[in-house]
């Protein structure tokens, strides 16, 4: 209480000097116990780690704790009657804070109107940043005393928050500008976060409104049990899951193909507490990847009829060489062939006459009779020479010469057949004639392994490449042949309708594997040992059956043996005329 006071509540009071001694006391007691209190009230407000700063209804200090004094390096007593929002907050005039302050104390708004930061200027003029928590004090009767405020400096926390944010925002651009989609999830699947592009595939456009989702919330809700499962398989496992393939569900309803990287979010204790995923979208790589498919598979036909045609080029010039060979054998044993048949048909009469003119003296040999010397001469003639034995010999020798020059003829007229050097291009030829000249051709591999069996209709000639289809006979020949392990049959059989003519080749050989007929066609494909064969003869001929728009099957069994058919239109086709070479 101040001593100006004191007289006055004495005369109010009008004690005796006794009352007035004990009054005296009383007071004295009540004025330590309030001092006692204030100083207690202080000693707890320096304690809080805080700026407590009381304020009254003009705005100056009336109290400031320990970290005030601190703060601003006053002591509490030089800093009481400042005006607080003058001194210590930059640009007072400026700042919202003080037309606040006055509206509170006038009991207009209440203190949650006032802002919860603010700065302060330190000791040093340096500005910081303040949290502020604000009361009103008052008095018994509820009057408005002033203020009650505490401040925390943040400034460091802001600044940590600020870089936080900046840093997190700069992520956010970085991971914006991958191409590829990001996102992670908390443990329960939930989104914590993702890139722009990968919200855009969700159909929402704002990143921060996929928080909190899930994937049964998103368009690919049909896909969300697999793409749950796997996200749970990757926090269990604590491995990641690498460029594997997925599909999505666009928000037009398109379906895409993803490739998809999954890694465990793992924190410093080993602890997993998320999954985070990263995306591409591959649909257009694997449209052009089946189109490079495609041009590959195409490319691969265009090299295998490259070497088909390369083959039928090669064989080509086989046959021509053959028929070269053929026309040079013929020009070069025809002629001594021609002077032989003739010279022997010349000595044939010449013996005959001879025989004739023998024949003649024999039956003169009676007349003889009484010569006995003639006669034993004579005998002794016809021992030495055995005449009887020439007379039969040589008609024999002679016949068997020409017939020897004839099959000379006979196997070069064949050897031309075969090889129709002197018909290279379409022409009408009958099948039938074409498998007895192949037949020919091959009989000395046939012969010590199979019967052939001929089963003719009398097929009409068709317009071919008749020196193709002896090399399609001959494969089929000698294949049929080299089937047949010991002794077989080798069946040709011929047939035609108004629109094909056909021919089958059979055997009783050992027959083909059901897993080998449908690559037996196919270049360089053989079942022979190695060595015994290029596995080219059976594609150079269904692509000869080919260039004439006909076909070439096959039907086999295990131990029974092979047929082949082949069958050719008996009408010729404009684009077998643009296929041939020979056309």
């Amino acid at each position: 209480m101040s001593e100006e006071a004191r007289p006055q509540l004495q005369k109010q009071l009008e004690l005796s000097p006794a009352a007035h001694q004990e009054s005296e006391r009383l007071l004295e007691e009540k004025v330590r116990e309030l001092a006692s209190a204030n100083q207690l009230l202080q000693r707890y407000l320096d304690a809080v780690p805080t700026i407590m700063v009381a304020l009254d209804t003009q705005g100056c200090i009336t109290m400031i704790n320990r970290a005030g004094e601190e703060f601003f390096k006053q002591p509490a007593k030089e800093m009481l009657g400042q005006a607080w929002f003058e001194r210590h907050v930059p640009d007072p005039g400026g700042s919202v804070a003080v037309p606040l302050f006055r509206q509170i104390v006038a009991g207009e708004i209440t203190p949650k109107e006032m802002p919860s930061e603010y700065p302060l200027v330190d000791s040093s003029g340096a500005q910081r940043l303040m949290e502020w928590r604000t009361g009103i004090l008052t008095d018994a009767t509820g009057a408005t005393l002033g203020l009650l405020s505490s401040g925390e400096d943040i400034t460091e926390r802001k600044l940590a928050e600020t870089a936080i944010s900046e840093s997190r925002n700069l992520l956010l651009k970085v991971i914006d500008t991958v191409p590829a989609r990001v996102f992670w999830k908390d443990p329960e699947l939930r989104y914590l976060g993702c890139n722009t592009a990968f919200a855009q595939d969700a159909g929402i456009a704002n990143r921060d409104d996929m928080i909190g989702k899930n994937d049964y919330q998103m368009v690919w809700a049909e896909q969300a049990d697999a793409y749950c499962a796997d996200d749970r398989a990757v926090m269990a496992a604590g491995v990641a899951r690498l460029f594997f393939e997925e599909q999505q569900t666009t928000p037009t309803g398109e379906t895409i193909w993803l490739r998809t990287s999954k890694i465990p979010l793992i924190n410093d204790d080993k602890e997993t507490f998320g999954v985070l995923g990263i995306y591409e979208d591959i649909t257009e790589y694997r449209r052009i990847e089946a189109e490079n498919r495609t041009q590959l598979a195409d490319l691969s036909a265009l090299n295998t009829m490259l070497t088909q045609a390369q083959n039928q080029l090669l064989q080509s010039v086989k046959m021509a060489s053959v028929g070269q060979l053929a026309a040079g054998v013929a020009h070069e044993i025809n002629n001594p062939i021609a002077f032989i048949d003739a010279n022997l048909g010349v000595l044939k009469e010449h013996v005959a006459d001879l025989l004739n003119v023998l024949e003649a003296y024999r039956q003169c040999e009676p007349a003889l009779l009484g010569h006995a010397n003639f006669i034993a001469l004579i005998e002794d003639a016809k021992k030495a020479a055995d005449l009887e034995f020439l007379q039969e010999d040589i008609p024999s020798l002679i016949g068997e010469s020409l017939e020897g020059v004839r099959r000379v003829k006979a196997i070069v007229e064949n050897l031309k057949d075969f090889s129709r050097v002197d018909t290279a291009e379409w022409h009408f030829a009958n099948l039938e004639s074409c498998l007895e000249s192949t037949l020919k051709i091959v009989a000395n591999e046939i012969k010590y392994k199979a019967d052939v069996s001929k089963e003719f209709a009398g097929i009409p000639e068709i317009e071919c490449l008749a020196s193709q289809l002896n090399q399609v006979f001959l494969n089929l020949l000698v294949n049929a042949a080299q089937a047949i392990a010991e002794r077989g049959v080798i069946t040709l059989r011929t047939g035609f309708d108004e629109n094909e003519v056909w021919v089958d080749v059979a055997d009783t050989g050992q027959g083909i594997a059901a897993a080998h007929l449908d690559r037996i066609f196919e270049p360089f494909f053989t079942t022979k040992p190695v060595g015994k064969g290029t596995g080219l003869g059976l594609s150079l001929a269904y692509s000869i059956v080919q260039r004439h728009h006909g076909r070439l099957e096959v039907r086999s069994e295990l131990g029974k043996g092979t047929v082949f058919h082949l069958s050719l239109p008996r009408q010729r086709t404009l684009d077998a005329d643009i296929l041939s070479s020979g056309a």
